[in-house]
């Protein structure tokens, strides 16, 4: 029956084998039907039909020029008296271009027709279509093959269509990556699965058939040699590619892609990987399944038992795990993996035995490793497994697929240096692998996917205890457990947090709406009835549809947040009773950051709970004023700033009764009005935000695309930090409850880029000026006040020289933007907390008294600073006096005014040498340099000159 080589192909008896291969199809094909109820299996004889016209009345039509027409079928009788029962008007009308039909074969792969395939299992289906198709012709066979499993879904089956081009295929291209297909990630292994597992529904056989096992190696030429002499046609089969090597770079990437799958379907990929993992040990002389599947065969083997594709890998997987001795775990995971698979409770009895020839096949498997009833109760009973067995079965799991993993990844650095995977599948898959296994801060770990179906408890206990530092920590109980208790029960888990330790609950399905919780605490003032409310907005926040299994395309980009809730002061009381009695809040701030005369701020702790696009969920807690700010910039690092899209809303929580939904209130509107600042397409990326919580401020400014902030302690704290240099220009928004009693909101509400801007408020003898520079600077100064004028005279006088002087510097080094002008404005308080801008001219008075006096600092050859004062034209300089030179300005300046008085020294002109900017340079030089400089000088001048008036 075998030949040595291509030119003795004549000797085969093709039709002997093909007729084989034909019959183990089609009875394969019935034990498909035989486990399908009778309208799935009224559905699985009609899919050629569907894709071999266009009917309107016929389940998946989607247009009359959908390209139709499956190669050598005729629907048998049955198969048209199912179609008139969907349409008692149809009428069978054959394609008319027979040998141009664009459907080449349908074929069903996978565990169907196998011992492994149960109820509710799905079916992949091959729809291999002609090369030739136009795009538009495919987006309208695809969009048929997507009505075709719709309408599969309402009779409870599961249909999964994969487009196949068979030149794109040899060439190993397939479809993108997504949940069903692998992408990239393999070719030959995916074909490899394909020969063995796969039933030809109609149309074209595989040429793989005819080609012996000895011969694999020279398949293309055999094939070729086939058709030269006719022996066979190339209309009646279609040739996918021979197996007579495996790539050592596809190991990696289908190792990669059953590990994606195994996070959600862990024991069915577990399995597959062991499979792979064998083939790679063998690698270079690898004995394949299908090639032991075909070799049958060849040999007159046509016992459906023996030629079981599932059984066959579990052989595989057992003969090379039980080589070694180490394995006997992953072997007795092996055996759970397939019987999982097979879905079929041997532990149970049959009320009607019926001739279950999988139940007999399964059985007669179990039996051969030594499994008894008790065994078989407690895989039988998997769905009812708890906590304890669920995290003993992740672990095992974890580490199969760990040590598969590795060994695959050695041997693809061993073999192959990088996986034949494109680097987009590669990323995609990474990322799923490190969203589902990776641990990090925060991350609330996923137990059961796909374990067991209910881990549900009905009965919890929570206990509180406190560290050394009365920090408090949380330990989870299942059932009824007592203080009493614990030293003999073993805890569910334990957490820093309790809103995290509940969403481990929550998210696990340990507990529900229904679920009773005994608390017992040492310090914190959590009830049954917070507790109850957290359960009940997770519930309502994050539905079970939340947590279904994320799609290929949410892992091409990084993770995005979909839904986050903030539960503020979780069993902490942030005001108590006695406080509230007594009244003492009837004054101060209704603001809950800034409450009441005391200033108190209300949030004392933050947990923020996030579920992502990756299906990560994260509880993070913080604590205070600054965990408030730290919890905002970590919220926003979720949405990049420059893209101007905020996060989607969080919802924030107050847990008690004490204002907790003014607390959760304030923070929503502060998070809103922050991110509303930093994601406007029109905000000048510079732009701080001031928000006063408790008796400090915090500044927010932007670093790149996130938010940085830094706290000040009080309000002159506050003023130091605005008063900093900038290197561009900085506008401030200040939080609306921020410094009500401040005019400093109002003054930066006008504030302009290249413009300086005085503002003074006089009033008791004093003047409170603030100078806002032409880069946002702030410059605050409390000076005596006389007159307007005077005020007036000497700022305008001394903006004047210096603004020239700035844009002097500019336009020599550097590339900042020139100051445009000057600005003066008076305030004056209206109604309580506002306060009135009014526009002032500048003041040029040459009055008699007014006199002009120019600061010139350098720094000598010793680094000392050095100064030369000119009062008019008369020169005071450091060289000339040292030490004295501020007495002999100060006396000069009192010989010069009428009747020695002693109203304050202005200067009006200062000129700084680049050696005393320093590294702000002519460059980065802006007014409040001159204004710092201006005031420093000015007190010790008018400190010499009270010393002189009293002596």
């Amino acid at each position: 029956m075998e030949s040595s080589g291509p030119e003795e192909a004549g000797e085969i008896d093709f039709k002997a084998v093909l007729s084989r291969f034909r019959g183990v199809n089609d009875a394969r094909l019935e034990r498909i039907r035989a486990s399908l109820r009778e309208r799935q299996r009224d559905f699985l004889d009609l899919l050629p039909l569907l894709f071999h016209i266009n009917h309107p009345m016929l389940p998946g039509f989607s247009a009359q020029n959908t390209p139709a027409g499956v190669y050598a079928y005729e629907p048998s009788d049955r198969v048209l008296r199912s179609a008139r029962t969907l349409s008692r008007s149809f009428q069978y009308r054959s394609p008319v271009k027979r040998t141009q039909l664009p459907i080449q074969s349908i074929y069903v792969m996978g565990s169907a027709g196998t011992v492994a395939y149960a109820e509710g299992s799905d079916l992949d289906v091959w729809l291999v279509h002609e090369p030739e198709l136009r795009a538009d012709e495919l987006e309208l066979l695809l969009l048929k093959a997507r009505n075709v499993e719709k309408a599969a879904e309402k009779l409870e089956l599961e249909v999964h269509f994969f487009l196949v081009n068979t030149e794109r295929f040899r060439e190993g291209q397939g479809e993108d990556l997504s949940s069903e297909s692998s992408g990239s990630a393999q070719h030959n292994l995916l074909l490899e699965e394909f020969y063995r597992t796969g039933i030809l529904l109609a149309g074209r056989y595989p040429f793989w058939w005819l080609v012996p096992p000895s011969q694999e190696t020279d398949y293309d030429e055999l094939v070729a040699d086939m058709q030269r002499r006719r022996f066979i046609h190339a209309r009646d089969g279609i040739d996918f590619g021979g197996l007579a090597h495996i790539p050592a770079e596809e190991f990696f990437g289908a190792a990669l892609w059953q590990l994606s799958k195994g996070i959600d379907s862990p024991y069915k990929s577990a399995l597959k990987l062991l499979l792979i993992e064998a083939y790679a040990a063998e690698y270079p002389n690898i004995e394949l399944l299908s090639l032991r599947y075909k070799q049958a065969i060849y040999d007159g083997i046509t016992d459906l038992d023996k030629l079981d594709p599932y059984l066959m890998m579990l052989d595989k997987v057992q003969e090379y795990l039980g080589r070694d001795q180490r394995n006997q775990e992953r072997m007795e995971l092996a055996r759970r993996c397939f019987y999982f698979k097979a879905d079929e409770a041997l532990s149970v009895e049959e009320k009607k035995p019926r001739g279950n020839w999988r139940r007999e096949l399964l059985a007669e498997v179990v039996g051969s490793w030594g499994w008894g009833r008790t065994d078989l109760m407690l895989m039988d009973g998997r769905n009812e497994w708890k906590v304890h067995r669920v995290a003993e079965e992740r672990r095992i799991l974890f580490e199969a697929l760990t040590a598969s993993y590795r060994f695959l990844s050695d041997f693809a650095r061993r073999y192959a240096g990088m996986a034949m995977i494109s680097q987009r599948d590669l990323n995609i898959l990474g990322r799923k692998l490190y969203a589902a296994f990776e641990r990090k801060a925060g991350k609330v770990e996923l137990l059961n996917r796909g374990i067991a179906s209910d881990l549900r408890e009905s009965h919890l206990s929570l206990h509180e205890l406190l560290d050394e530092n009365h920090n408090s920590r949380w330990i989870l109980y299942r059932g009824v457990v007592k203080p009493s208790d614990t030293k003999g029960a073993t805890p569910l888990k334990r957490s820093r947090s309790v809103v995290e330790l509940i969403a481990w609950c929550y998210f696990n399905s340990v507990l529900d709406k229904n679920s009773a919780l005994a608390i017992y605490t040492s310090g914190s003032d959590l009830t049954a009835s917070e507790f109850r409310l957290l359960v009940d907005r997770l519930h309502n926040l994050f539905p079970e549809r939340a947590m279904e299994e994320a799609e290929m395309e949410d892992f091409a980009r990084p993770a995005q947040l979909r839904q986050s809730a903030v539960f503020l002061n979780m069993g902490i009381h942030p005001l108590d009773n006695l406080e509230l009695n007594r009244g003492k809040l009837s004054s101060g701030s209704n603001d809950a950051l800034c409450y009441g005369p005391s200033a108190r701020n209300l949030v004392l702790s933050l947990d923020h709970v996030v579920v992502n696009s990756w299906h990560e969920v994260i509880s993070h807690r913080y604590a205070g004023a600054k965990g408030l700010m730290e919890f905002i910039c970590d919220y926003l690092k979720w949405a990049p700033l420059d893209q101007g899209v905020p996060p989607p809303p969080v919802r924030a929580y107050g847990t008690t009764s004490h204002r907790g939904s003014t607390v959760a209130h304030r923070v929503e509107e502060l998070i809103q009005s922050i991110a509303e600042c930093y994601y406007d397409p029109g905000i000048d990326p510079e732009t701080r935000y001031v928000a006063a919580i408790g008796r400090g401020f915090f500044v927010l400014n932007r670093d790149g695309d996130k938010l940085r902030y830094n706290a000040q302690a009080n309000e002159a704290s506050l003023i130091r930090e605005l008063g900093r240099s900038r290197a561009r220009y900085s506008p401030v928004i200040f939080d609306r409850y921020c410094l009500r009693g401040s005019p400093l909101p109002s003054i930066y509400a006008r504030n302009k880029r290249g413009i300086v801007q005085l503002f003074y408020m006089a009033g008791n003898g004093q003047a409170e000026i603030y100078v806002l520079d032409e880069r946002g600077a702030l410059f605050h100064q409390r000076l005596p006040f006389d007159e307007r004028s005077a005020l007036l005279n000497h700022y305008s006088r001394f903006f004047e020289a210096s603004l020239n002087r700035i844009n002097f510097l500019i336009e020599e080094g550097s590339s900042q933007e020139s100051i445009a002008g000057v600005e003066l404005y008076s305030i004056s308080r209206g109604a309580p907390g506002e306060f009135r801008l009014q526009r002032q001219a500048p003041e040029f008075s040459e009055a008699s008294g007014y006199f002009s006096l120019q600061v010139l600092a350098d720094v000598d050859e010793d680094g000392k600073t050095a100064f030369t004062l000119y009062c008019e034209d008369q020169e005071f300089s450091t060289l000339e006096y040292g030490r004295g030179l501020f007495e002999a300005v100060v006396s000069h300046i009192l010989q010069r005014r009428r009747g020695q008085a002693g109203y304050p020294i202005y200067i009006t002109d200062i000129s700084l040498a680049p050696a005393i900017l320093g590294e702000n340079g002519a460059g980065r030089v802006q007014t409040v340099h001159f204004l710092t400089y201006k005031q420093r000088i000015e007190e010790q001048l008018n400190k010499t000159l009270q010393a002189q008036r009293r002596g």
